[in-house]
């Protein structure tokens, strides 16, 4: 009789900011024999925590509002190296999913998975393997066929930021929160979000640190001036 991928139980740990998402998730989580689920939350402050955890597996959505889940992935690698972790998000683009595998993601699935096909995941990323959906496997074979290749975004049309996604970002690296941010251009906080939003898209990035660094060496933006 062939020994099973999975002999003793595999504590999960689920990241998701969307509810509905999470109890969609955790309920398949749940469903799986073999698998307990630790914590399940919505917030990136209960993901760090939970982190302490004797997990075996991290189910990290990578947009957690203002937060990246490359920053729990990062964390986790450092906190427990042996456990096991599986994105599980919106495509990205290329330099997204790149820096959730350099930082340690072991696979890489879709949210529009089926149950079915996530729970196969799950399986498959504790035996060892890396499953990944199709259209990231993409991404990432374009990665190595330009190996050496930088993405240099000014160079390459990207687009420029608005003089407002500038004044939010540059206000952004000098460490103010939303609400302060909202608060220094009369904003709603939910309008800031916005524009953090289309920033990321423009600069192809997840998270304030990689807008910060990609703006500066860009040239898309300065913080000599301070505050505006």
């Amino acid at each position: 009789m062939s020994t099973p991928a999975i002999s003793s139980t595999c504590g999960v740990v689920l990241v998701e900011d969307d509810p509905t998402t999470l109890h969609a998730l955790a309920q398949t989580v749940s469903a799986l024999e073999g698998f307990v689920l630790l914590r399940a939350t919505t917030r990136f402050e209960e993901g760090m925590q939970a982190l302490h955890l004797p997990f075996a597996l991290l189910l990290v959505d990578l947009g957690l509002g203002e937060h990246s889940g490359i920053d729990l992935i990062r964390a986790s690698r450092q906190l427990r190296p042996d456990a096991k972790v599986l994105v599980i998000s919106t495509l990205g683009d290329e330099r997204t999913v790149i820096c959730a595998v350099e930082a340690g993601a072991d696979g890489y699935v879709l949210k529009d998975s089926s149950g079915a096909a996530l729970g196969s995941a799950l399986r498959a990323v504790m035996d060892g393997e890396a499953p990944i959906s199709p259209s990231v496997a993409r991404h990432l074979l374009r990665r190595f066929r330009h190996v050496g290749t930088e993405i240099r975004t000014s160079e390459q049309g990207q687009d420029s930021l608005s003089p407002r996604e500038a004044q939010v970002l540059e206000a952004l690296a000098q460490g103010l929160s939303y609400k302060e941010v909202a608060g220094r251009f009369d904003l709603s906080i939910h309008t800031v979000g916005d524009y953090v939003k289309g920033l990321y898209r423009k600069l192809r990035v997840n998270s304030r640190g990689e807008a910060v660094s990609v703006a500066l060496r860009e040239r898309l933006i300065s913080l000599d001036d301070g505050a505006r």
